[in-house]
């Protein structure tokens, strides 16, 4: 995520998924690339751009910046470092809490939409599971609720279990190398 110093990150996501004129924000968006890497289905990088765009009657190949690039392959790195660097894609700390609580739902969402929940959970342990009916609650926030000091430790929090429970649940269903998951560069 370097090379996007001069602007953020976010906001590079965001205009690239613009070039794609794609209806998803880039916390939805970053939520969707994780639950398809987490889910045990395997990761196809071509049907993460369809999800974005909407699966239209036209395949085309789909053209992108460098920021979905980035985005794809510091997502697996950071899943699958020993250090835990993965992060959640959300509006900078800048952002009023509520701008930044609406797009962790957001990426709740789509990390729901991405896994597929509606293939149904058997099989898998009860804690991811759990995890699973948690993001599902985290989906539905109210924005407008999350105020003050306690707002915030508690945004922060689930952010962290979001975090910590996206590895946890990759680590569970991971069937292959990461070397193996993405050939080289998006196009």
């Amino acid at each position: 995520m370097n090379n996007f110093a001069a602007r953020s990150f976010y906001t590079a996501v965001s205009e690239a998924l613009s070039m794609l004129d794609s209806d998803v924000d880039p916390a939805e968006c970053h939520g969707m690339l994780c639950g398809m890497l987490c889910s045990p289905e395997g990761f196809e990088t071509e049907d993460w751009l369809q999800h974005l765009v909407g699966y239209p009657e036209e395949t085309t190949e789909l053209m992108v910046d460098e920021a979905l690039n980035d985005l794809l392959h510091s997502t697996l790195r950071g899943m699958d470092s020993d250090e835990f660097g993965f992060e959640l894609l959300l509006p900078d700390d800048e952002e009023p809490l509520a701008v930044r609580t609406d797009a962790l739902g957001g990426w709740c969402r789509g990390f729901l939409s991405g896994f597929g929940v509606s293939r149904g959970m058997s099989g898998m342990s009860s804690e991811s599971q759990e995890f699973l009916g948690d993001l599902y609650r985290i989906s539905q926030v109210d924005p407008r609720e999350s105020t003050g000091e306690m707002g915030e430790r508690a945004f922060n929090e689930i952010v962290e279990y979001a975090r910590m429970g996206a590895i946890l649940l990759r680590e569970e269903n991971r069937t292959e190398p990461v070397e193996e998951m993405v050939h080289g560069s998006l196009h």
